[in-house]
């Protein structure tokens, strides 16, 4: 479970590897969750090294650089790799792209001749072929500022010419960075009572937009990045100072005594990690049972489940399990109070009979236990899962879901007196558009008091007016952004919301109200602005669940001390995507806390019928992922053809031949042309371009269209 940034060897003839980590259903403990999930987290970031470890060495292979390191028998390593012959049968030279573009600085082979003879020869460095090559010599660079030029052509973020400071400050390392650092294994010399912080002064810097914090960088004393010479860091903060500098979080290789201060040193921008990062120090720091209610009940199902396959290493040291009996933790209000209400909110807002039953179970799941009523199994588990297909009426159910809780939340206010940790609902999602769609649905039923916290620029204009812009700067530049807004081009009635979000913001209205609503909207990711600091939501409701990984899952969760807990999602639709790598199996990252939560014995609520699609499009879905379960909630007469000569649903087979650009994506031109022509028929037939959409699975083919 540490980091490696693997020697030239290592790489040379090695496939990249593929995560083998596997999640078990089940966990021991809280100590074992934590474990596995760093492991994984780690692999995950290791396969990300290790192909960039290989393309760096693959190539250095190719040129000649043995003014550096010299090989054996003064032959270079990449003798093999020579110069092409151009058209004129005589070696070509080396030159740069300069023009601007995506290509600028890239390498290429071209005539050497003067310009009025030179031939038309052209190819890129990298599409050199060793057959085409003459013997000798090799690519030959000179100095370390042209190897540094040759890296960046092949988009290997290197940075030569840099220094490695280490300085002394009277500053005091939070508890939360101590905490992370002893999680990754960081050296004593860098805990709250050393004094000493990681700079790397980088010899250039690229547009802002290039770093942020937690980036991950390596930093070695020698061009072939040899480990016991090479430290791996992450960013602190969210770029380089106006000298150029980066602080460093040391993850892995850094010792005072292998460190001198001014070190000269090559740096590798790897990737960005604040996703891995961020979940692992809110593991470390909040998956605690003595902070989070929820956790017997998010390991393990009941004491049956106890001898099931946990998929541990049993030659390696299992901890101890922590004692799980369960605290009841009791909702609000009665079960009389909670179904009566429920069954109003289903009257009133004609929930169908799938939708009326996931009201009823999360009602069910927000009553205090009656210990005169006898319990059947899993009634007053504090989780519920809905698994919601497409077009299913999830975010209007969602709506009045929060409506009852609001109103339970009051019931108990009022009977039972305030609250040591008072009731509070937190709607968190991946993605911005999911929880203020949720947020538009409270505001089309008339409830207007919540708080949406996040970035300005990415919340919805009507949400605008009830939102805290935390995170995004301090108050001053938070309100250049929004007088900004008012220059774009927006609606009448956008620049009605963003002139009430002005007026909210210089009151200060919404950061007053934060602690007093019952309702906050956020994304996992904006969970760590500061303004949420000391926050408690006994429940969470999380949606789209089923497309974010599990550490992910676990930041609202964990972070506000979840006692209940609502999850919304479909499996059946995209699962998260796992930068860089891929599994062996299936139940590594990829499988989400809806998904192990499933497996481990829950049963999810279904909204089985679909109000979105015609069904001779939902057909395909029901029968190819749904096994026949869908229904659907609209007729053929309900979506009828936009065009006479249109069909509802056509498969047209273009024949025409894939082509791949150089970043691997995939174009075909014979498929560009037909959709363009297509789309200038629907056109010059009366359809708005507004209402097409064009869907590709390639960038490439995106950008021809």
């Amino acid at each position: 479970s540490e980091l490696s940034f693997p020697n030239a060897e290592k790489v040379k003839h090695a496939d990249v590897p593929k995560r083998e980590i596997a999640i078990p259903t089940v966990f021991q403990s809280h100590i074992q969750y934590k474990q596995i999930f760093k492991a994984a987290l780690t692999e995950q970031l290791n396969i990300i090294l290790f192909e960039l470890s290989q393309r760096l060495h693959s190539a250095l292979s190719k040129v000649d650089i043995s003014f550096y390191t010299p090989s054996k028998g003064g032959q270079s390593e990449s003798r093999a790799s020579c110069v092409p012959l151009c058209n004129h049968r005589h070696p070509a030279k080396l030159a740069t792209v300069k023009k601007e573009g995506h290509n600028k600085g890239r390498l290429f082979y071209t005539c050497d001749a003067p310009k009025a003879e030179q031939c038309s020869f052209f190819k890129w460095i990298e599409d050199v072929n060793p057959a085409q090559l003459k013997s000798s010599p090799a690519v030959v660079l000179h100095d370390i500022k042209s190897i540094g030029k040759y890296l960046r052509s092949l988009k290997i973020s290197v940075y030569e010419g840099c220094q490695l400071l280490v300085r002394k400050t009277f500053e005091i390392q939070t508890q939360r960075c101590m905490k992370f650092r002893r999680l990754m294994h960081t050296p004593d010399s860098f805990n709250g009572d050393s004094k000493s912080k990681l700079y790397l002064k980088l010899s250039r810097k690229e547009h802002y937009s290039l770093y942020s914090k937690d980036d991950i960088w390596v930093v070695s004393k020698t061009l072939n990045f040899d480990p016991l010479d090479t430290v791996i860091a992450s960013s602190a903060f969210f770029g380089p100072s106006s000298n150029n500098e980066v602080e460093l979080l040391p993850l892995k290789g850094y010792s005072p005594s292998n460190w001198q201060a001014n070190t000269c040193v090559y740096a590798l921008l790897v990737c960005n990690a604040g996703s891995e990062l961020t979940c692992l120090r809110n593991m470390e720091e909040h998956f605690n049972p003595s902070t989070l209610p929820l956790i017997p009940y998010l390991l393990k199902m009941n004491s049956g489940s106890e001898n099931a396959t946990i998929g541990f290493n049993k030659r390696k040291f299992i901890p101890p399990a922590i004692n799980l009996n369960r605290t009841v933790m009791p909702g609000p209000v009665s079960t009389e109070v909670a179904m009566a209400l429920a069954q109003k909110m289903i009257q009133t807002f004609s929930l169908n009979p799938d939708q009326a039953a996931a009201l009823i179970g999360i009602a069910q799941m927000m009553t205090s236990c009656d210990s005169t009523k006898p319990v059947r199994e899993h009634q007053n588990l504090p989780i519920t899962i809905i698994h919601g297909v497409f077009g299913a009426g999830k975010s209007y159910l969602l709506s009045v879901v929060i409506l009852l809780l609001v109103e339970l939340f009051e019931s108990s206010e009022a009977t039972q007196g305030p609250r040591a940790a008072p009731w509070k609902l937190l709607i968190a999602s991946f993605t911005n558009i999911a929880v203020d769609r949720i947020l538009l649905g409270l505001l089309d039923l008339g409830f207007r008091d919540f708080i949406r916290v996040g970035s300005i620029r990415k919340i919805t204009k009507a949400i605008l007016p009830h939102s805290l812009h935390a995170g995004s700067g301090n108050e001053n530049e938070q309100l250049k952004e929004l007088l900004a807004l008012l220059k774009e081009d927006l609606t009448p009635a956008e620049k009605i919301c963003v002139r009430k979000s002005i007026e909210q913001h210089k009151l200060g209205t919404n950061k007053t109200i934060l602690q007093q609503v019952k309702v906050v909207g956020v994304t996992c990711a904006a969970c760590l602005f500061p303004c949420l600091n000391n926050l408690k939501f006994p429940v969470v409701l999380l949606d789209e669940c089923s497309q974010m990984t599990e550490p992910a899952s676990l930041l609202p969760i964990a972070r506000f001390q979840c006692e209940k807990l609502v999850l919304v999602g479909d499996p059946k639709q995209l699962p998260p995507t796992i930068q860089g790598s891929e599994s062996i199996h299936g139940k590594g990252l990829e499988q989400t806390l809806f998904d192990r939560l499933c497996l481990m014995g829950h049963e999810p609520i279904f909204l089985r019928t679909q109000y979105r699609c015609h069904p001779a499009i939902s057909a395909i879905a029901n029968k190819l992922f749904y096994e026949g379960s869908l229904q659907d909630g609209v007729s053929d007469e309900e979506r009828s053809p936009l065009l006479d000569w249109l069909p509802t649903l056509c498969f047209y087979n273009v024949n025409g031949v894939e082509q791949m650009e150089r970043d691997n994506s995939f174009y075909n031109m014979a498929e560009v042309n037909f959709i363009v022509k297509l789309i200038q028929a629907l056109l010059a037939s009366g359809i708005k371009g507004s209402a097409i959409g064009v869907i590709t699975l390639y960038k490439s083919q995106m950008g021809k269209v």
